[in-house]
């Protein structure tokens, strides 16, 4: 029995080490095959993602910049609309202001040709009057006399019966 018993470490100790032994020529073929192209497979992957983090960064940069501008561009945008509408207003203003001048002179001309055709108008109707009256007063003189008077004499009753009207 002590001789198994000596016999089974020696095989534990002997499986041990074919093990080990293989375990470490596994490890140099690894080594020597695998390692370096997993190693720059990683390294590829870790380069690809720095590179695409650095892109994402850039982007994010230039949608900044972008966003800058545009906001930019708004506030340039509302500055001029504002301008045109306050410009629209004051041209609105003046030409208002324009229409409103032109009516009141227009208003007023029309105020001084009508007064100047009523005051021509009733000269006229006075000047008719003082003729018909002259022929009337004409008239009533020669009956009331029974005798022809010559122009001049018609003339200055004319003048003396004008007068008493105006007064």
């Amino acid at each position: 029995m002590t001789a198994n018993l000596v016999l089974g470490e020696i095989t534990a100790l002997g499986d041990t080490i074919v093990t080990l032994l293989s375990f470490l020529i596994l490890m140099a073929l690894i080594k020597k095959f695998a390692w370096k192209p997993l190693m720059k497979i990683l390294t590829d992957r870790e380069e690809m993602i720095h590179a695409n983090i650095d892109k994402a960064a850039t982007a994010r940069e230039n949608a900044e910049k972008k966003h800058a501008e545009v906001d930019a561009q708004l506030i340039e945008v509302r500055t001029t609309a504002s301008d045109i509408l306050n410009r629209a207003q004051a041209e609105g203003n003046e030409i208002q202001k324009s229409i409103i001048k032109e009516a009141k002179e227009d208003a007023l001309r029309i105020k001084l040709v009508t007064q100047k055709e009523l005051e021509l108008e009733r000269k006229q109707a006075l000047e008719g009057l003082r003729a018909e009256i002259g022929v009337i007063s004409l008239e009533i003189a020669e009956k009331i006399l029974g005798k022809e008077i010559n122009q001049a004499e018609q003339q200055t009753l004319i003048e003396a019966f004008i007068e008493g009207l105006d007064d």
